[in-house]
């Protein structure tokens, strides 16, 4: 995972998969808010399609963990594009965005982040079983609140901080 105290030099690409992984925080947000709205012909696509991006573009030393969540994301877009199971697809694109809240807090320890993964299963769970109308909307906008402060946050930072020492890459 990234190293805030050793600055690499960036190219071009570090600088292009950086700003595109930090753009789909953004992305997943508006997702979860139009599957909030009832928009599940927009939201579900661009949920999956943002996490399968942000997994390409992460910074990951550990390949073990960067194979489960590009794994996951692979997963959720061949459900999507098989159109079988939008809740599974929608649960491993969520798997997702869990792993990447989690790598963010261990990297940069930014508090709001620990309760993320938490809100996301909970908005998981109201989406695959509608029966619990206001706790699906209150976990709606919490998911969306969460990722978009993480997508602002991460925008905040200089962007060495997400790629960490290359040396250190398993590839």
């Amino acid at each position: 995972m990234a190293d805030i105290h050793f600055e690499e030099k960036l190219d071009r690409i570090d600088y292009a998969t950086v700003a595109v992984y930090r753009s789909c925080f953004l992305l997943s947000a508006l997702a979860i808010a139009l599957l909030g709205f009832g928009l599940e012909r927009y939201g579900v696509p661009l949920l999956i399609v943002s996490a399968l991006i942000a997994s390409a573009c992460v910074h990951l030393y550990d390949k073990t963990i960067r194979w489960f969540i590009q794994s996951s994301a692979l997963f959720s877009v061949c459900l999507l594009i098989a159109n079988l199971f939008t809740p599974v697809a929608v649960g491993a694109s969520l798997a997702v965005w869990c792993g990447l809240s989690i790598k963010e807090y261990y990297c940069f320890r930014i508090r709001l982040i620990r309760i993320t993964p938490l809100v996301l299963i909970l908005f998981w769970i109201c989406f695959a079983l509608p029966i619990w109308l206001p706790v699906f909307y209150l976990a709606t906008g919490l998911s969306s609140m969460l990722l978009f402060t993480i997508g602002i946050a991460k925008f905040r930072q200089p962007f060495h901080f997400d790629i960490g020492d290359k040396s250190k890459f398993q590839i």
